[in-house]
């Protein structure tokens, strides 16, 4: 049996030498590949060259982020065919995939999903923009959300930076280290923390957007928080679409009407307490498809899922669920 391994060996917290060899020992009479890509070309060819020689099996060593941008490879290099199933070893920052389908924590219990669990066939997200396409498994969005994200990631990045550069004071770089260990170490509460910062900044000059729904009367909107949903919670915390599911062939758009800061924040507090269906302020939708357009073309859009951005300065998106796109492997 075939079986290649991509590891993430930047996510989270993650320990390479030690999923490899957890991988190894738990998966002992597989033919297995691993790959620790550093870049994402490095990716690209990996998976490429996998589903060429018919794997059996993909095991993902990441967070959602990593699982994003396989997913992205995963799809593109599908020709029609039928996808090898994947697995999923957890260790980012949120890790929302792996806690909505229940993969354990051990690295051994997780990769014996390949023998010891069955087929779990999950709705993808298409999101596109002309020529673009991108996908993603769990949640996403534009606006606050979006830009929150970004900050996140520009913020751990920035560290890892200052860590990593030999021409910083030693002193920096010291500090620069424990300050990136702390964030990692804060999982997803780094999000919340990110959210504050992007609603103390948001500027709400020129946002606008049109929907269109198919079959539907097409809705304008200035709603800064924008969330597109496959799965009930983001960030293990945030819980936008509590009767939500990634096996029902529908996505959720959730809009927050709000025009202030205090707006804002009580929303995002509705969001982290889960309760966004007793605020009068949530718009939410169960849609097959729709599309997104910005109403002003001085004012772009940007779009993240799973955690990464995936379209930037876009005038409009449309958003598809591929029902049951992608086979997962999970415990019974």
């Amino acid at each position: 049996m075939r079986v290649s391994v991509l590891v993430n060996s930047k996510a989270g917290s993650v320990n390479a030498e030690l999923i490899e060899a957890k991988v190894r020992e738990a998966l002992f009479r597989c033919d297995l590949r691993f790959c620790r890509p550093s870049t994402m070309t490095e990716m690209f060819d990996f998976v490429q060259e996998e589903q060429a020689k018919k794997t059996d099996y993909f095991i993902i060593c990441g967070g959602d982020g990593t699982i994003n941008v396989a997913i992205q490879a995963i799809m593109k290099y599908q020709n029609g065919g039928k996808l090898p199933p994947i697995a999923i070893v957890r260790s980012g920052t949120a890790n929302d995939l792996a806690h909505e389908i229940g993969v354990s924590t051990r690295i051994d219990t997780a990769v014996r999903n390949i023998f010891e669990g069955v087929v779990k066939n999950i709705d993808v997200i298409e999101v596109s923009s002309g020529e673009q396409v991108a996908y993603m498994l769990t949640n996403g969005g534009l606006g606050l959300p979006a830009k929150a994200a970004e900050l996140a990631n520009k913020f751990r990045s920035h560290l890892q930076t200052l860590a990593n550069c030999p021409k910083s004071a030693k002193a920096y770089r010291f500090l620069a280290q424990k300050s990136y260990h702390a964030v990692k170490k804060m999982g997803p509460s780094v999000y919340s923390m990110m959210t504050a910062e992007a609603i103390r900044t948001w500027n709400p000059e020129g946002w606008g957007l049109e929907i269109e729904i198919p079959g539907k009367v097409n809705v304008e909107t200035s709603s800064p928080i924008v969330l597109i949903n496959n799965q009930q919670k983001i960030g293990s915390s945030f819980v936008p679409a509590p009767f939500t599911s990634n096996t029902d062939g529908t996505v959720n758009l959730l809009l927050s009407e709000t025009n202030s800061i205090p707006g804002h924040t009580l929303a995002a507090y509705h969001l982290r307490r889960g309760s966004v269906e007793k605020s009068p302020v949530f718009k939410s939708f169960e849609l097959k498809e729709f599309r997104l357009k910005s109403q002003n073309p001085q004012r772009a859009l940007t779009f993240f899922g799973d955690g990464e951005i995936l379209l930037r300065d876009v005038q409009e998106i449309t958003v598809r669920c591929l029902h049951h796109g992608l086979p997962v492997m999970v415990r019974q």
